[in-house]
Order: C-alpha cells, then structure tokens, then sequence
C-alpha cells in the first residue's frame, strides 16, 4: 500500500530533487524522495551501530569474539 502526501519545499530544495532526476540519480521525484528517506533511516542505522561498537571498545570487548582464534593464526607467517 502506498499513500499519497503533499510537502512544501523552498526553491533550493526543489532544485536539488528536480537535478537528481535530470542527472539520472532517480526517474521521479518520488523516486528521490523515497531515496532520501531510505539513506536517512540508514545513517541512523549506522549511527546506532557505530554506538554500539564504541560501546564494546570501552568495554574492552570484541564485536566478534568468535573470530578471536582467527587474529592469531597457528602457522608461520609468510616470508
């Protein structure tokens, strides 16, 4: 389902959507706004993760500890 809105944008916005689709970035208008909205929700997304990450490094603590047996390897290095 998808529901249709009606939002007011300044000339500068306008001009920004209208040169995503001239570029070719998106084929509608539309199309660049549901860009926008999915690249917002993803910096969010990387910003709760990159909390959580730091959170761990505070802590001392591995994001993966199941990959620890990996960072030292049983056999010689190559030369």
């Amino acid at each position: 389902m998808s529901t249709q809105i009606a939002i007011r944008l300044d000339d500068a916005a306008l001009a920004a959507l209208e040169e995503e689709v001239r570029a070719g970035r998106a084929a509608t208008r539309s199309d660049a706004v549901r860009a926008a909205i999915a690249a917002m929700q993803r910096l969010r997304r990387y910003a709760r993760d990159e909390a959580i990450l730091a959170a761990l490094a505070e802590r001392g603590q591995t994001p993966y500890p199941d990959l620890e047996p990996l960072a030292d390897p049983p056999f010689a290095g190559l030369d």
